[in-house]
């Protein structure tokens, strides 16, 4: 989220779990233990990110052929968004 203010900046990669924040436990009748998210976090814009999760302009996941080769093809977008 930092970077997003930063200029010329991109984010590559694939849209995170969207529960951020601190995390809370409840314990629930019978014991049960249970855990919550429950702070608001936000962009510098005001946009929340609680069930959205941070989104990236370009959006990649590793391939199981690129793992096999021993490749970081997110590294390696990075590396060719930077070299254009």
């Amino acid at each position: 989220m930092a970077l997003r203010v930063a200029p010329k900046t991109k984010v590559i990669g694939s849209t995170t779990a969207a529960a951020d924040g601190n995390v809370s436990e409840i314990i629930l009748p019978g014991r049960i233990r249970t855990m919550i998210s429950g702070i608001g976090v936000y962009y510098p814009d005001g946009t929340e990110t609680q069930r959205i999760g941070i989104i990236p302009d370009v959006e990649l996941h590793p391939t199981i052929r690129g793992i096999r080769a021993g490749k970081d093809e997110l590294l390696e977008k990075a590396q060719d968004w930077i070299k254009e």
